[in-house]
C-alpha cells in the first residue's frame, strides 16, 4: 500500500510540475504544441485503426467459410 501511495505522490508532483512549466511557456509555443499533439493523436488513431482492420481482414480470409448443404427436393 505504501508503494502505491508513493507512486501517486510522484505522479501528482509530476503533473503539478508540468502544469507550472506549461504556465511559464509563451502562448505561441503552447498553440504549436497543442496542434502537434492533436495531429499526432489523429495519426496514431488512424494507424492503429488501419492495422486493426488489416488484422480483421486477414483473419476473415483465413477462416474457412461454412456453406450450408442444399436440400434436395
Amino acid at each position: 500500500m505504501r508503494l502505491r501511495t508513493l507512486e501517486h505522490g510522484i505522479l501528482g508532483f509530476l503533473a503539478l510540475g508540468v502544469l507550472i512549466w506549461l504556465d511559464l511557456l509563451p502562448v505561441g509555443i503552447l498553440d504549436r504544441v497543442a496542434v502537434g499533439l492533436l495531429g499526432w493523436a489523429a495519426f496514431s488513431t488512424l494507424l492503429v485503426a488501419s492495422a486493426g482492420a488489416w488484422v480483421a481482414f486477414a483473419r476473415a480470409r483465413a477462416r474457412p467459410t461454412h456453406r450450408r448443404a442444399k436440400k434436395s427436393g
